[in-house]
């Protein structure tokens, strides 16, 4: 076992995660690039949009790189990993969920709170004596960090 943490440098793929199209934003150095390619954690294409290969994507390439499902996967803590493995299969996360643990994953965006009536909302509507009125759903990145091959 190897005391180096799993991914190095997580900062730059939590940082990827936040961003809305999930590129990553920080200049990051070659070896941990080569590092997220190989293991299949962020992506580059090439000018007509299909995937490089990761021994190629360094070299070439048009787009930026962005996270996958498994590079998101891989940032999350055993508590935030449960609770999207917890999401039924149309992507609504029980309420027993902790809420850091919730606006972890909303901040990551990798899930959302939802009124009843479908519409996203920016916090769980907890007004400090009634508790939260919207539900934690997860978002189209969070659904594939629970399948990310």
């Amino acid at each position: 076992m190897s005391n180096k943490p799993y991914p190095p440098a997580p900062h730059h793929l939590r940082s990827a995660s936040a961003h809305p199209e999930g590129h990553l934003t920080a200049r990051v150095s070659r070896a941990t690039l080569q590092s997220y390619l190989d293991d299949g954690l962020v992506y580059r294409n090439d000018s007509d949009g299909y995937r490089l290969p990761p021994d190629a994507a360094q070299a070439e390439g048009a787009g930026p790189y962005v996270i996958t499902g498994a590079g998101r996967r891989a940032i999350l803590n055993d508590s935030q990993r449960a609770a999207i493995d917890s999401a039924d299969d149309r992507g609504s996360v029980p309420s027993k969920i902790a809420w850091p643990t919730a606006d972890a994953l909303v901040r990551l965006r990798l899930a959302e709170y939802r009124d009843a009536h479908g519409v996203a909302q920016p916090t769980d509507g907890d007004d400090g004596r009634t508790g939260p009125k919207h539900r934690l759903w997860l978002t189209p990145a969070g659904i594939a960090a629970t399948r990310p091959a």
